[in-house]
């Protein structure tokens, strides 16, 4: 799987900050469930898709500390996190900025973020890291979930192994104590699982385990109530990794 690309903007406005694909550096000190209290760091999707046809992002940051010099690390489904850009501060009208090639500030809400091709239902990330580790704000989107909603219910599920083969399953919507059916239909094959929804109305976390590739790597997901029916349909196994997987 290609690693994350930052957007042209980026590679552009930040060339004499942003090290290059083969020079970039993972870490192990930053942690996305130990994020710096008060600095927030969000992710808003651009109207148009990127060239690979994965949504991209700017970024919007609050909180952060003036004084302090920041770099952007970005996170691959299954990678380290990696730098890609670095020389942002708070500058004089409060925004996160560094300065460009021709000496220009720059903010970092006018920069692209593209995650470049990327598997269905496999998350991003990205992060917001002072110079010293000391601050630290991450931001998580699924650029191409895999996810179905009808009325008022939905499931959704996050790829959650490097082989394809795992995938963590969420659901909302159902009414609380309802009686429920879960259905997993792979290889012309299925199996059924009865469960009720909890009084407070959101269903435990599933982990749906594919065994050894066959020959057909499609399956569907699906969640049936007496109140609302949805299902989704996805594949699994090397067909999972590949970016062209159809949506």
């Amino acid at each position: 799987m290609r690693r994350s690309l930052v957007g042209l903007a980026l590679a552009v406005l930040l060339a004499a900050h942003a090290a290059p694909v083969a020079a970039r550096h993972g870490v192990g000190g930053i942690d996305p469930r130990r994020p710096t209290p008060g600095v927030q760091l969000t992710l808003v999707e651009r109207p148009t898709a990127s060239p690979t046809g994965t949504p991209a992002y700017r970024l919007v940051a609050t909180g952060v500390p003036r004084g302090v010099l920041f770099g952007i690390w970005t996170k691959d489904f299954g990678g380290p996190f990696q730098q890609v850009a670095s020389g942002f501060r708070v500058g004089d009208t409060g925004a996160l900025e560094t300065i460009d090639g021709a000496g220009q500030p720059r903010r970092l809400e006018e920069i692209v973020f593209d995650p470049g091709s990327y598997p269905r239902g496999a998350t991003w990330e990205i992060a917001l890291v002072s110079a010293d580790h000391a601050v630290v704000a991450v931001a998580k989107v699924t650029p191409r979930p895999i996810a179905a909603r009808n009325d008022g219910c939905g499931v959704s599920l996050e790829l959650a192994s490097r082989r394809g083969d795992r995938f963590i399953v969420t659901t909302q919507g159902f009414e609380p104590g309802a009686a429920v059916v879960v259905e997993l239909q792979q290889a012309g094959a299925s199996t059924r699982k009865p469960l009720y929804v909890p009084p407070e109305g959101r269903m435990p976390l599933d982990v749906v385990s594919h065994g050894t590739a066959g020959p057909d790597p499609r399956a569907r997901y699906a969640v049936k109530g007496a109140g609302c029916e949805v299902a989704v349909d996805y594949t699994w196994g090397e067909p999972a990794l590949a970016s062209s997987s159809v949506r």
